[in-house]
Parts: C-alpha cells; structure tokens; sequence
C-alpha cells in the first residue's frame, strides 16, 4: 500500500511539473522557479530564489514575482534546484534548506526547514484592494527592521522609513529559526509588519496589490544575514583608508586653516586618513535660506575660492600626507539657471512645491548630475559625504548609483565610498556607511550610539558611524575622550561638529585629553588589519563587524538585548566607558576572557565592576581568539617594516583568516587577495599557518611576532609555518 502510495505521488509530482492541474479549489501551474496557485482571484507564487530563500508572492492583477525591486541584487544569477511536491490539498516546493507548502483548501501555506521541523504552520493571507496582508504565527524573538521603531535590539514591530539617522528596514529574524524580507509593490512604499507580543500573530502589510515575503530557514543570526546577503547583494568593502579615523568638522575656515590643521595631525602623531568638509568647500553660504527658484552664482559643483584656490594641488597636498577629501553633498540645488534646467526635465521631486530635491531615479538626471560633478573628481575628490537625502525611501540608494557610475568612468576599478545619513535594503552593495545622524553633545546621546549601530547591524547596513563628541552643542573633555574610545570599536570612526562648536580635533583639548584620543587613535590603527579582515568576512558570509553578544551568546537571556557592550567579531569585547565618572558594569557571558591591557582572565558568566582613568579603555578578548595586531601609524596606507603580531589566547582551539589586499580595487571580488589562515592548536600549544592567493603587494606582511602571554617568537611568513610554546 505504501509503494502504491509513494508511486501515486511521483506521478503526480511528474504531472504537475509538466503542466497545469485543476483541483476542486484550485489551478496549480508549473512556473520558472517554483508554481503558481490560483484560489478564486487570488494568484500564490510559491519560489525558490538566489539559492537563498522562498518566496511567497501574492498579487491581484500581475504575474508572480514580477515585482522589479531595487532592494533584490539582481547579479546574482545563482538558480536553486527545488521539486514540486503535490499531496493534495497540500502543494508546494522543497530544497535543500526546506519547504513552503499551501493547503489549497483552507489557503494555509506552511515553512518547514531542511528536517522537516514546522517553522511556520498557520500562515494566511488577505488582501484589501489597496494592500496585502500576510500573516503567521511568530513566537520566539524577533531581531531586525533597524532604529525607527525602537532602539531596543528585540522588536515587535518594523517602522519602513527613514530619517535623521533613523531607519526602519521590512527585515526580522526570528529565534524561532528563520528569517523573513517583504518587498511591495513600489520601493518607496515599503511593507511593514508588527504583532502585539509574542502569543500573538505577526502580521505584514503590502501597500499596493502585489507582495514578495521571501522566507528562509535560518537557524542562527548568522543564517539570517547569510540568506539576507544572497537576496539584497554582498556588502563591498569600502577602501582600506576609510577602516582608518575621519576627521570631520563644519567650519574649516580657509586654505590656511587646512594646512596648519594637517601640520598639527602629524606633528602630534595623532593618526588620520581623511578631512571631511562640510557646506564651506563648494560655497560661501549654506542654501537653507534659498527659495524654490535658486539663487543667481550660487555654487553647486565648483570649490570654494577661500578654501580651495587650487583645489588640486592642495588635495593632492593632503593625499601625500596620506589624507584623503571627503566633501559633503545635498540631494537639492541652490543655483537658480540649474534649478530652471532641472525644473523644466522634470527632474524634481516636488516640482510644484518650494523641494529643491532632485529625483536621482531619473536616469537622465544621473547623467546630467554625473557631468556636473566630475570635474570634482577629476580635482582630487575620494569620496562623498551625502547629507539630507530622506525625501523618499530609495534616494541615497538612486544617488548613490549616480555617484558609483561616475567614479566607475571617471576612476574604473576604484571602491566607491559615501557617509549617508539613512539606508534602504541593498545599500551595502555599493560600499556604503550610514551615520546615526545629527546628534546631539550629551552622555544619552553617546549611550545611544551603539544602540542604533547594532541594529544597523541587524538589519543589513555593515559599515556604520555617529558623529564623534556629537553634532549639536560642544561636550566635555571627558565625554569627548570617552566616545574617541567607543568609536575605536565601530566599523567607521568619524568625528563632527557643528559650526561654531569646538572642532573636535584632539590638539584642541589640553594635553590629558589629546594624550588619551591619541592612544585610542593608535590602538584603532593597531587594530585595522583584524577589522579589515572582518570586512572581507562580511563581504564572503554576510557576518556584520560589530556584533551584538545576543550573536554568538543566544541561549544568553542576559545577553539577549544588551546594547553598551558588544563584540568586534567573534572575538573582542569592547566596553567603552558611555557614562560620566569612568565607572560601569560590564557583563561577561559564559566562556574564558582577557583583559587587553593586563592579560588578567575573567571567567563568565559573570558582571564585574571598573574604575577606569580616562586614558583606559575596557577592552576583553575571548579564549580561542587568534587577533593580528599591526604596529602604530598615522595613516593606513603608511607602510611599516615592524612584523604583525599574532597574539594568541588560549583555552581552546582557535582560528583566524587575516585577508590583505590593495585597499583600493575591487580586484579582491575575483580572489586577487592574500588570505593567511591561522590555527591554534590549545592542547599542543601549536600555532601554525597557510598562506593562499595570488596579492602580493609591498603592503603586505612578511614577518610575524607570535605573541602567547608573555612569551614571543619572531618568525617569517612564508606560504606555511608553525611555532610551538612550550
């Protein structure tokens, strides 16, 4: 009976991908990537895409998945083998990492992971004429969506839209064990979910008459971003120099201003690898004032006289003193002839009302912008600094490709690099930064800082950033010093201020607080080559830099929504002081840690109290952890002949990939890279290595001081080496 049984089912399965099968209830036809279920007027695509998830594709009047979104990373091509399964009324599709099934019958679809284990078993739908909804039950944890619609890492709710350093992402990842990704209609009116509390359903909102939920089992975090990454596209890593401290200010003064300020960075060994100008390098005046018709000689796309009398000489200046120029951009026009040009094309956002904003989807307005904007480029300019761009949803992704199409023909094979102050799905593709926006000079405000990270982290944006000492107002000498300590730990370290505020360079803050930055400024750059390496971990697995412990602690309740400590990888700890009087708990989940500085071990779990100076930074390392530590220097792209140290601490097995490149191509997307793969043996005290890839640059290490404790074995590279303590 069970033969007869299992053979019914084959040919059924056989049939139903040959053709289209009519049931009592509904039409099940075979289409590209998985089938279609027509029930009443209601088409159910069930999918299998980018080798990375399901999706459930509901529409009223158009065909399945034919939604065109710029969130979905259409370069990756990969085709996921799937079979139609059909078990009336139950229809569906299985791969590798799972299945999606309907009940044509009650109209109940069903996820399931590679086990066979139910991971969503009560999943309905509806629509309204003007929206889809998709509901299911979700208990468990959800993580994900951004900052918006709470800074807390656990949510119950998306909030898709952006701001002031805010954005809500249509993203969750569920403890549960997967992931989930709405796509509506229109890009710029993105989908939503929300449920009241975790015995209630979660329910996903589509504006429009047409939604993608794509669905992927994921067991861990790490899963999640994984499936995210496949779906959205790679995070590509910005240039190496941008790993390094930016110094950012409103109110550089003129050309004699940004010499003496680049004079005193080098002079006082304070470290540094760009200058980031805010509205003063391009005009004499900030266009806030500006009617809607522009103004008459307002400067848009040349330099500033005052600042920049020969803007390619003095920038090349700067790059050989190894700083690079960062010029901050507004998505509007102040200039009245290229507003009336703009206006007249249709090239606005509002044309009707006083916006000045551009419409950077409008491909004939990109390449005008292009045009407009290359001779900056061609003067010197490394990247941009994109500032206001909130006025819809996709802008700074639209603007964004306009300015990487125009570095791409004006500098093939250079790394795009921008600051913007939001994101939407799919931004990371282009080697982007998001900063927390314009805050303001107060403790809360640095306490805050890792909160918006983190979830920026959780929802898809790796490289991140705040304004260092905050934007609005002037803070204390301690409270500056303590978030140049904080900002050592974040993808992006980056200062601000505000015009009229004290500029925060570290030379203007008496000698305890300079001598303080400066030793967190050197141990950021000592820390590159173990950040940078996260970069390309990001980019090959989808794994964020700046890692909430919930990440690799989740069966930690303690750790499940702890914000004022995180993990650099899976490896570094790092509690900066967020609060007045150098004091502050700082929790150690279960496992071995040492102490950075004095090498003394904690063993977790376990909350210690510290007293620290304020030129001591709470910083742990986790047992099995292989960090490469470089020598000190005063901008990325110096070369040193000092040996990388290897520091080892041991406990258990541990490994490390260490990937150098050129910092500038993206010759590393096609393996031009040298990866050196550490491993530490802990029971025979062995650390040995393999060298792979064709990099060979002058950049590169040859020379490694393997560091256990307080012993040290000085040892060159090779293409494989090994080194025993005993």
């Amino acid at each position: 009976m069970k033969n007869k049984k299992g053979q019914l089912i084959l040919l059924l399965v056989a049939v139903i991908q040959a053709t289209t099968i009519f049931t009592a209830n509904a039409q099940i036809t075979k289409i590209p990537h998985g089938i279609l279920v027509k029930i009443g007027g209601q088409q159910v695509g069930l999918l299998a895409v980018k080798d990375a998830a399901f999706c459930l594709s509901l529409n009223d009047s158009i065909a399945p998945s034919a939604i065109k979104s710029v969130f979905i990373d259409e370069s990756n091509k990969a085709i996921t083998p799937y079979t139609v399964i059909s078990a009336p009324p139950f229809y569906g599709i299985k791969t590798s990492y799972g299945k999606l099934m309907i009940n044509t019958d009650t109209r109940v679809w069903l996820l399931y992971d590679a086990e066979g284990r139910s991971l969503i078993r009560d999943g309905a739908y509806s629509s309204t004429g003007t929206s889809i909804q998709i509901t299911h039950n979700a208990g468990g944890l959800l993580y994900g969506s951004g900052n918006r619609s709470s800074k807390d890492l656990e949510k119950n709710q998306s909030s898709s839209a952006v701001g002031n350093g805010v954005v809500g992402i249509p993203y969750l990842w569920n403890t549960v064990g997967y992931s989930a990704f709405g796509v509506s209609a229109n890009d710029n009116n993105p989908a939503t979910w929300n449920r009241a509390n975790k015995k209630t359903a979660l329910t996903w909102t589509f504006p429009g008459k047409a939604a993608n939920l794509y669905l992927w089992p994921a067991k861990t975090i790490y899963d999640g971003a994984s499936g995210y990454v496949k779906l959205t596209g790679r995070p590509k890593l910005p240039p190496r120099w941008a790993f390094g401290y930016l110094q950012s200010q409103w109110g550089w003064a003129d050309s004699a201003y940004i010499a003496n300020v680049l004079t005193k960075f080098r002079t006082h060994k304070l470290p540094v690898d760009a200058f980031i100008f805010d509205f003063e390098w391009y005009t004499t005046l900030p266009d806030y004032s500006v009617k809607k018709e522009g103004l008459a000689g307002f400067s848009d796309f040349t330099f500033n006289p005052k600042l920049f009398p020969h803007p390619a000489k003095q920038i090349a200046e700067l790059k050989s003193q190894g700083v690079k120029f960062i010029g901050i951009r507004k998505p509007r026009l102040g200039n009245a002839a290229a507003l009336d040009t703009t206006r007249k094309n249709g090239w606005l956002i509002s044309p009707n009302t006083d916006s000045r904003d551009l419409n950077f989807s409008n491909a004939a307005l990109r390449k005008w912008f292009e045009e407009k904007t290359k001779p900056l480029l061609n003067a010197g300019v490394d990247a941009w600094w994109d500032d206001e761009g909130e006025s819809y949803y996709t802008c700074y992704y639209w603007w964004n490709t306009a300015q990487r199409d125009l570095l791409a023909s004006a500098r093939p094979n250079y790394r795009h690099f921008t600051i913007n102050r939001a994101f939407s799905p799919g931004d990371q593709r282009f080697g982007y930064c998001t900063w927390s926006g314009d805050i303001p000079s107060t403790w809360s405000s640095l306490a805050d800082v890792p909160k918006d990270l983190l979830n920026f982290s959780l929802a898809g944006m790796y490289y991140s950033a705040c304004d260092i000492g905050g934007f609005q107002g002037t803070p204390t000498k301690e409270m500056l010093v303590r978030w140049f300590q904080a900002g050592v730990f974040l993808p992006i370290m980056r200062s601000h201020s505000n015009i009229g505020t004290t500029a925060r360079f570290p030379f203007l803050w008496g000698d305890d607080g300079e001598a303080a930055m400066r030793k967190a400024l050197d141990l950021k750059y000592q820390l590159l080559p173990y950040i940078y390496s996260l970069g390309h971990e990001a980019y090959n697995t989808g794994a964020p830099i700046m890692r909430p412990l919930v990440m690799e602690f989740p069966a930690d309740t303690a750790a499940a929504n702890i914000t004022d400590e995180w993990l650099v990888g899976k490896g570094l700890l790092a509690a900066p002081i967020l609060n007045a009087g150098g004091k502050r708990k700082i929790y150690f989940p279960a496992d071995t840690w040492y102490d950075y500085h004095t090498g003394d071990v904690i063993q977790g779990p376990r909350t210690i109290s510290v007293d620290k100076a304020l030129d001591e930074i709470p910083l742990y390392v986790r047992a099995g952890t292989i960090l490469p530590v470089g020598p000190v220097i005063q901008y990325s792209e110096q070369i040193s002949n000092s040996p990388l140290e290897i520091h080892i601490y041991p406990g258990k097995n541990g490994s490390f990939k260490m990937v150098e490149d050129d910092g500038v191509s993206y010759n590393y997307t096609k393996g031009n890279t040298r990866t050196t793969a550490y491993y530490w043996n802990d029971k025979t005290k062995t650390l040995t290595w393999t060298v792979t890839g064709s990099y060979s640059g002058k950049n590169t290490y040859k020379t490694i001081k393997a560091v256990l404790g307080k012993k040290e074995k000085v040892i060159a590279i090779g293409q494989k080496g090994s080194l025993v303590f005993k």
